[in-house]
């Protein structure tokens, strides 16, 4: 029982993605690499300097703006993470790492690109994966 009130701590950073372990990793100077698929090759989201934050949407209530820019036929998640970042929750990202996996996500990330969702002088977005050249 007196372990549970570590898994709590642990429970509570889970309600926001800017939680208290990314402010002090960013306060350190690390910077902040969002991913959004378990796919993201581990060699790119352990780089010297850097942490890694997958993003989630934690509490997010209403999906009308991400239903709005993709269809109601994608999955939740991807209208819920561009829900998030048109409401400015990723602010604290200093990039965005997207596998070429799901097109559902592909579409979201696409979409906050667009929507310049995550503005700043060296934010980027790096989409990977495998070509779409036919490999003959």
């Amino acid at each position: 029982m007196r372990d549970l009130k570590h898994l709590y701590y642990f429970e509570k950073l889970l309600d926001e993605a800017n939680n208290e372990l990314v402010r002090r990793a960013r306060q350190e100077g690390r910077i902040c690499v969002g991913n959004v698929c378990s796919l993201v090759p581990e060699v790119l989201l352990d780089l010297p300097g850097t942490f890694t934050v997958r993003l989630r949407a934690p509490r997010t209530g209403s999906m009308e703006m991400g239903t709005y820019y993709m269809t109601s036929f994608l999955c939740e998640y991807s209208r819920a993470l561009l829900e998030r970042a048109i409401e400015g929750g990723y602010q604290f990202l200093d990039c965005l790492i997207a596998p070429d996996a799901c097109s559902m996500i592909n579409r979201a990330v696409e979409n906050m690109e667009l929507l310049k969702t995550m503005p700043g002088e060296k934010f980027f977005f790096s989409k990977y994966g495998d070509s779409h050249e036919s490999r003959r």
